[in-house]
């Protein structure tokens, strides 16, 4: 919690002082969701345990989305990364919410039909045919609002579960956020709102950006066609490179494979499992793909302009 904190007295400051302020708080929004990751995933002990719904909370209060959706659709995309379902018509629909999000984009050509039949009335029809079209260049912007999608999507489902503490700490995340910023910014208030504003948009798609290099790209397959759990993950997972910076800066999520293989292992351990994960699935006739982060991301904008027209 020390971040906020800190952020919100270079605010005060004002200047260049505030501008490092706002870089500040937005590391502290991917730093604090993979805490919330790997005690959600039991990295800390079981998480039904006091001790872990307390830091849950915490983490609520925190970031402003919580766990009760976090962890219905992230073990769903453990078990089935970028898996789909075929429909009687032929077509694929996701089983792995990571890669159902019409209208805003098709994160594979296959889904393109999909993503056509989701909207096909009013606005999100429109959205539908228009954002696929442009969805390259406007890329890095939408990683940048994911927060907000995830924000509300958290609220609303801790509502619906009648998760009332979880869903009341996640809107006191922005309520405080932006009545603080509007008190303390030396400017007027709007000045402190856009200053949390920017927070948000920082800390989203360093979040996001270290989300797509792990899996878009990678196989989009009808479920039924896998063989078995491990053949799941090798078809859907890569690993980017791994230094101690880069360990630190995705939370350990380079080492994509060995944390679908292990998830609750302890992110600092799983860069050492690199090469004896690697040594098993290869012997097991698996893939085992690690891409530098300049040549995933190559990989993803590829996909994406492929999808963009299918």
């Amino acid at each position: 919690m020390a971040a906020p904190v800190l952020a919100f007295v270079l605010l005060a400051q004002g200047g260049v002082a505030a501008a490092v302020g706002l870089l500040v708080l937005g590391m502290h929004y991917p730093r604090t969701a993979y805490l919330g990751h790997d005690v959600a995933h039991s990295q800390w002990g079981p998480r039904g345990e006091t001790k872990a719904r307390l830091k849950l909370r915490l983490i609520a209060l925190a970031q402003g989305f919580g766990s009760t959706w976090w962890v219905e659709k992230h073990e769903l995309h453990h078990a089935f990364p970028n898996a789909c379902r075929v429909e009687e018509d032929g077509s694929l629909t996701p089983i792995d919410g990571d890669i159902d999000s019409p209208p805003w984009l098709v994160w594979d050509k296959s889904l393109a039909e999909y993503n056509a039949k989701a909207r096909r009335a009013g606005l999100g029809r429109a959205l539908s045919f228009f954002l696929p079209r442009f969805q390259v260049p406007l890329f890095f912007p939408i990683l940048s609002v994911a927060r907000f999608n995830w924000s509300w999507q958290s609220i609303e489902v801790a509502a619906k579960n009648k998760q009332w503490w979880e869903a009341s700490l996640c809107v006191a995340h922005w309520v405080s956020g932006f009545a603080l910023a509007g008190m303390l910014t030396p400017g007027p208030a709007w000045t402190g709102w856009l200053w949390f504003l920017g927070a948000q948009l920082v800390g989203g798609f360093i979040l996001a950006f270290v989300f797509v290099l792990n899996h878009t790209g990678m196989e989009v397959y009808d479920a039924k066609e896998s063989k078995g759990f491990y053949d799941r993950q090798a078809r859907a997972t890569r690993n980017t490179p791994s230094s101690p910076f880069l360990d630190w800066l995705t939370g350990g999520l380079n080492s994509q494979i060995e944390h679908h293989m292990f998830p609750s292992l302890s992110r600092r351990r799983l860069a050492k499992m690199r090469e004896a994960t690697r040594a098993a699935m290869e012997e097991c006739g698996y893939a085992y793909v690690t891409l530098s982060n300049r040549e995933a991301m190559r990989a993803v904008l590829s996909t994406l302009g492929e999808a963009a027209w299918a």
